[in-house]
């Protein structure tokens, strides 16, 4: 099966799923987010890093990369992308699961805790990065705070003592933030791509003065520069998770994010502009999905994060800017999804 058959099998089977009302009531804390999950699981694609011989499909993070766009785009509000990282680890670890939704975390220093991270509320497990170790432990046993942005499925978490740990798998090298990096850029990048959906339909649909807003120039910019940002966070995904191996380049994942998190700020504004008061209202999906963007720039590492170690990278490197830009910041086209 060819990539783009996957992509459109998925995103037709998960169209079918994540209906506006659905996600609606999930997001608002009376839906069934389980149920859901467990329809989620059943399509497989939750396997999709974990290596053929552990069951898996043994997709590259590129490609997975693609799917976890996908999943933002039609509204899963479950930590799709998390999930298949930790199952490519836990299985290479020969944890046995049982097709739980497991959120990825970077731990707070000394404390056995995690800041915000979302869709920890409806994900059964964290996977938490702490010291040198990998941590599995269950999102019932931890203290919540809620998300301002999501307060039903997205929180910071803490546990009291490592009595609660299911599950450890010692971390060399690998650091979580490159993980959560390129899964946070596809993730804004899909978001944004259901926005300026939503925007150009409403544009078109919407009449003032005799003819649809879509008509009016100053209505027009604002959509065409929404396009551009969602093309460029597109291709800011595609750099974040750009490697046939299972472990995204750590600074071509922090200028993803970084790239990204940028875009979705400009996104999410226009996208109330051009919809007016209607769009904050809670009947109107708008909301909810510039709600995730908000949520997914906060998450992981931040902007001004992202930024420092991309300048620290340079200084390292003794380059000028050009030389750096196209040795480092580069990916490569054999690599691409």
């Amino acid at each position: 099966m060819s990539d783009d058959t996957l992509i459109e099998h998925f995103e037709r089977s998960l169209h079918e799923l994540c209906g506006n009302e659905r996600i609606q009531a999930i997001e608002s804390g009376a839906g069934d987010a389980t149920l859901l999950w467990s329809q989620v699981n059943a399509l497989g694609f939750g396997d999709a890093l974990v290596s053929a011989d552990k069951g898996g499909a043994g997709l590259s993070f590129a490609q997975a990369g693609a799917l976890m766009a996908v999943a933002a785009r039609c509204g899963l509000p479950h930590p799709l992308g998390d999930t298949m990282v930790a199952r490519s680890l836990l299985r290479a670890a020969d944890w046995n699961d049982d097709g739980s939704c497991i959120a990825l975390a970077q731990s707070n220093g000394e404390t056995l805790g995690c800041a915000l991270t979302a869709g920890a509320q409806l994900a059964t497990f964290v996977l938490l990065a702490h010291r040198d170790e990998w941590l599995l432990l269950p999102v019932a046993e931890a203290r919540k705070e809620a998300s301002h942005w999501r307060p039903h499925t997205s929180a910071s978490l803490r546990w009291e003592d490592e009595s609660s740990v299911r599950f450890r798998i010692p971390r060399t090298d690998v650091r979580c933030e490159d993980f959560t990096n390129a899964i946070e850029a596809a993730c804004l990048s899909g978001t944004m791509d259901r926005v300026l959906a939503l925007s150009v339909q409403y544009a078109n649909d919407r009449q003032q003065f005799g003819r649809a807003i879509g008509q009016f120039q100053a209505v027009q910019q604002d959509l065409a520069v929404m396009a551009e940002q969602a093309n460029y966070a597109s291709m800011a995904a595609r750099m974040a998770g750009s490697t046939a191996q299972p472990v995204p380049n750590a600074l071509l994942a922090a200028t993803g994010k970084l790239t990204a998190s940028e875009a979705a700020l400009r996104v999410a504004t226009l996208a109330h502009a051009v919809h007016g008061a209607i769009g904050i209202t809670q009947e109107h999906v708008l909301g909810l999905f510039t709600s995730r963007l908000h949520e997914w720039r906060m998450c992981g590492a931040s902007e001004h994060a992202c930024a420092l170690a991309i300048g620290a990278a340079l200084v390292r490197g003794e380059q000028n800017i050009s030389s750096f830009v196209r040795q480092s910041l580069t990916a490569a086209p054999a690599m691409e999804a």
